[in-house]
């Protein structure tokens, strides 16, 4: 819609001012054509340097004016409607009586004087509405994905005992014997995640399960190294343990893991694994994101 509105109402405008703008040049043509010699006659070779210097105006305006419109969205509309008014006033009224005047040596009727500053008026109208329609039509679409970004999404695993927040784009699907597998296809993030209680396993503290994680991951991925160390997070209510690893899946894509385990104070029997997933290119942009998710685990009831 955004991208309708600009073509429709400030690029057209822009580009046809553009070529507006080249008239002084067809000027400067014209003055050639009909004199073989400028060097001698001071009074055209005066204009014609003056058509010049109009061409470059008329050029940095143009580039002003499209750089404001597509490249400084927050620029005010005033700035905008005047640097047009100027581009247009000039070309379409100052410079055809210039050239009329000095050139042909005739007069302007009336009647083009008046056609010329109806599409003067037309163009500034066109390009101010489509300007403040396209500034409209962004601010709305900012504001409703500002809503969307402070969005979540509550996921439980599949035991009903934990559960974790998600942006909105995260799906939750039952693959393998994840007790949670979370999947973002638009930023190719995978969250997996495992429960287990301790009582039931040799593993029992957090640097344990850590460890396995990180021999699974040295075992079955390509290359594997370090990424960012081991580092211990202590909440109020939990404890969050983490390590993120970086390595070639079969596909020869280099992705990064970062393996994480939490213990809860109120039940430390329980410990909660988790395996995110990004590609190395994606993971910098999306770690606060990522950070979110793992602080976000909370219980959902204590056994």
């Amino acid at each position: 819609m955004i991208n309708t509105k600009k073509i429709y109402y400030t690029l057209f405008p822009a580009l046809q001012m553009t070529l507006i703008a080249l008239i002084p040049l067809i000027l400067m043509i014209d003055i050639v054509t009909k004199h073989n010699s400028l060097l001698f006659i001071s009074i055209e070779l005066i204009i014609t340097i003056v058509l010049f210097l109009c061409l470059v105006i008329n050029t940095a305006l143009c580039i002003i004016l499209i750089r404001d419109i597509f490249h400084d969205p927050e620029i005010s509309t005033g700035r905008c409607v005047i640097t047009t008014i100027l581009l247009v006033f000039f070309n379409v009224l100052v410079m055809p009586y210039f050239y009329n005047k000095l050139i042909l040596k005739k007069d302007i009727k009336a009647v083009i004087l008046l056609l010329y500053l109806i599409s003067m008026v037309f163009l500034a109208f066109v390009f101010t509405y489509g300007y403040r329609t396209c500034n409209k039509v962004r601010i709305e679409k900012e504001k409703y994905e500002a809503k969307q970004e402070k969005k979540r999404i509550t996921i439980n695993e599949n035991n009903n005992l934990f559960a974790f927040e998600f942006k909105l784009g995260y799906e939750k699907s039952n693959t393998g014997e994840y007790d949670l597998y979370v999947k973002n296809k638009e930023k190719n993030v995978v969250f997996t995640e495992f429960t287990y209680d301790t009582n039931l396993y040799e593993q029992k503290t957090l640097e344990d399960y850590l460890l396995k994680g990180v021999s699974d991951i040295e075992a079955t991925k390509k290359n594997a190294k370090v990424y960012k160390e081991k580092e211990l997070k202590e909440y109020e209510d939990k404890k969050v343990y983490s390590i993120v690893y970086e390595g070639k899946t079969d596909k020869a894509s280099t992705c990064i893991y970062r393996i994480t385990v939490i213990q809860f104070n109120s039940n430390p029997n329980y410990m909660i694994y988790t395996v995110i997933v990004t590609l190395k290119d994606d993971y910098e942009k999306l770690s606060p994101e990522l950070d979110e998710i793992i602080n976000s685990a909370k219980i959902i009831q204590n056994n």
